[in-house]
C-alpha cells in the first residue's frame, strides 16, 4: 500500500510543482505590493530591494484614509458597480428565463446576436458614444456611466442565467402551474431560490468586471468628482510630482479590499453556482 501511495504521489509531482509555480506567479506581485505598502518611500526604492520592511509603518494607510477624495472615489466605484449589476440582473434574469423556457422563431439567431455583442471591444465604441453623450449633454453623468457598464455585462448575464435555468427540471414548474401559480410567481418564488448560487456567481463576475473598468469612467466621466478608484490610481502614475510607490501600494491594497472581502463572503455560492451552471438536467 505504501508503494502504491508513493507511486501516486510521484505521479502527481508535475501537477503539484506546476500549481506551485502558478501560485508564485499569481501571488508574488500581490505579496510584494503588500510588503511595499508598509515601507517608507526611501526603503521602497532602495537598491537592492528588501523583501520586507525593516521598520513596518502604517503611515501610507493613514494617508490614504485621511484623503477625502479617496472616499468619494470609493463611493463612485461601489455605486457604479452595484448599480450596473442590479440593472444587468433585472434585464438578464427574465431574458435568460425566456431563452431557457420559451421556443420561438429566430431564438438561436437572437441568442447568437446577444453573445456577439459581448465580443465587440469596448474601445471600438468609445468615440461614437463620446460624441453622442457630448452632443446631448450627458457627459459626467453617473447614471449614464452605470448604464454603459451594465450594457457591458448584460450579454454574459443573459447566457449564464439561461444555463442556470435550464439546469432546473421543467417538471417542477409544470407542477407549480397545475397548482395555479402564475409565471411571475414561478420565477420569483421557485426559480430564483433554486438558482441563487448562479445569481451570486453572475453578480460576483459582474462586480469584479465593472469595478476594474478604467476606460469607461475615464472617458465618459472625466470630472474628478465622478472618477472611481481605478481612475484615481492611474492618475497617480501620471502625476507630475512623481510616483510614491509605498503610498500607491497602500492605495491598491485598500482599493482592492472591498472586492476581496465580497468574494470571500460569496465564495461558497460562487463555486456552487459555476458548478450548477455547468450541468444540465
Amino acid at each position: 500500500m505504501s508503494s502504491a501511495l508513493s507511486n501516486r504521489t510521484t505521479g502527481q509531482m508535475p501537477a503539484i510543482l506546476g500549481s506551485l509555480v502558478i501560485g508564485i506567479i499569481v501571488l508574488g506581485p500581490v505579496l510584494w505590493a503588500f510588503a511595499t505598502s508598509f515601507k517608507t518611500e526611501v526603503e521602497a526604492v532602495v537598491v537592492p530591494p528588501t523583501l520586507w520592511p525593516n521598520s513596518p509603518t502604517l503611515e501610507n494607510y493613514i494617508k490614504v484614509l485621511k484623503d477625502a477624495a479617496f472616499f468619494t472615489d470609493l463611493w463612485n466605484s461601489v455605486a457604479y458597480s452595484v448599480g450596473a449589476v442590479i440593472i444587468a440582473l433585472l434585464v438578464g434574469i427574465p431574458a435568460g428565463y425566456a431563452a431557457a423556457r420559451f421556443s420561438f422563431k429566430g431564438k438561436r439567431a437572437l441568442m447568437l446576436v446577444v453573445l456577439a455583442t459581448s465580443m465587440v471591444p469596448g474601445v471600438a465604441l468609445l468615440v461614437p458614444t463620446y460624441y453622442l453623450l457630448e452632443t446631448i449633454g450627458l457627459l459626467n453623468s453617473g447614471i449614464v456611466v452605470t448604464l454603459i457598464l451594465s450594457a457591458r455585462i448584460i450579454p454574459q448575464t443573459v447566457w449564464f442565467i439561461a444555463n442556470f435555468v435550464e439546469a432546473v427540471p421543467v417538471e417542477i414548474e409544470d407542477s407549480a402551474m397545475i397548482d395555479g401559480a402564475s409565471r411571475f410567481q414561478i420565477i420569483w418564488a421557485l426559480i430564483l431560490p433554486l438558482i441563487r448560487p448562479g445569481i451570486a456567481a453572475v453578480a460576483t463576475i459582474g462586480i469584479v468586471t465593472t469595478w476594474n473598468d478604467y476606460i469607461t469612467v475615464a472617458v465618459f466621466a472625466p470630472e474628478v468628482a465622478k472618477r472611481t478608484l481605478q481612475v484615481a490610481l492611474v492618475n497617480q502614475v501620471f502625476d507630475a510630482v512623481g510616483i510614491s510607490w509605498s503610498y500607491m501600494m497602500a492605495f491598491v491594497m485598500v482599493a482592492s479590499s472591498p472586492v476581496i472581502l465580497m468574494f470571500g463572503f460569496v465564495q461558497k455560492w460562487f463555486i456552487s453556482g459555476l458548478t450548477a451552471g455547468a450541468v444540465k438536467g
